[in-house]
């Protein structure tokens, strides 16, 4: 074969089906491909890399979603009444995608919602400065969706995409800096709206380059990382209270912290410290008698 022509043979890098098409589709496909693995083909025994099965979405009765049962949901009326934005949504955010779960129409206003504030607030986006909070939720909200696409987890990039939307909601002024990369992450999941987002933010020129020709941002893991973590304080095996400290803390630092705190004092108070154990980032223990 063309070692040119290698990379886009098979296997297929990611086959998403149902349990329910196991054998007219999934065991089919294995069969043929074995046959021509066995006639030299193909090179790899397996046509697909990885299998995912998708869960079966229900209908509002909790039921299989039949003509019969009259509960089918047809995609065309959300569509029609929210947009294709909204549907995608919607399915993503309804839970993990391996899991069985029952459709609610009621729900679909909370992304309605989202989508239309992502619009609102990203594109009132100005030069303001990226102040160091944004700059790190902007990081880490990268990063959470990135690896959450790769593993199929869109119900949870979803999620912190809300946070951080919610975040620039706060600012008095979004930093257009900020709103850039967030569009890209957000087109997957909302197209149409992303692409609006970025042309609002390069002024709508004669000859539009769409977001679907840029670069996917990239993070800085430096900044994913929290300078200041909350961590559970412990008295003799027991948690009695939280402290937030720097991941530089010093031991000394971190005791004064730890026993200042209000449920901690109250089991330590008038009592001798015999021991005390600081893990920087994962462990605070006080033994008292």
């Amino acid at each position: 074969w063309d070692a040119e022509e290698e990379k886009y043979w098979m296997p297929v890098d990611l086959y998403v089906g149902g349990a329910e098409h196991a054998v007219l589709h999934l065991l089919y496909a294995r069969f043929w491909h074995k046959v021509l693995y066995d006639g030299g083909f193909v090179r790899d025994k397996e046509p697909f890399k990885k299998l995912v099965h998708q869960g079966i979405i229900l209908g509002e009765d909790n039921e299989k979603m039949s003509k019969a049962r009259g509960n089918v949901v047809n995609p065309d009326d959300i569509v029609q009444a929210h947009g294709a934005d909204c549907l995608r949504l919607y399915e993503m955010f309804m839970g993990p995608l391996e899991a069985v779960k029952p459709w609610q129409s009621s729900q679909i206003q909370g992304v309605v919602r989202f989508r239309d504030r992502a619009y609102a607030v990203c594109t009132r986006a100005t030069d303001a400065p990226l102040d160091d909070e944004t700059k790190r939720l902007l990081h880490r909200t990268i990063k959470k969706v990135t690896k959450d696409i790769e593993a199929l987890g869109f119900n949870t990039a979803i999620s912190s995409m809300m946070v951080f939307l919610n975040h620039l909601n706060g600012l008095d002024a979004v930093p257009r800096e900020a709103v850039l990369p967030f569009a890209l992450i957000l087109s997957p999941f909302a197209p149409h709206v992303a692409e609006e987002i970025w042309h609002e933010l390069h002024g709508r020129p004669a000859e539009p380059r769409s977001l679907a020709h840029e670069t996917w941002p990239t993070w800085d893991e430096a900044l994913t990382i929290d300078d200041v973590i909350e961590m559970a304080v412990q008295v003799n095996g027991k948690v009695r209270g939280h402290v937030k400290l720097s991941r530089t803390a010093s031991e000394d630092d971190a005791k004064a912290a730890a026993l200042s705190v209000d449920g901690v004092k109250a089991f330590t108070d008038g009592k001798s410290v015999k021991k005390f154990v600081y893990v920087p980032g994962r462990i605070v223990n006080v033994v008292v008698g």
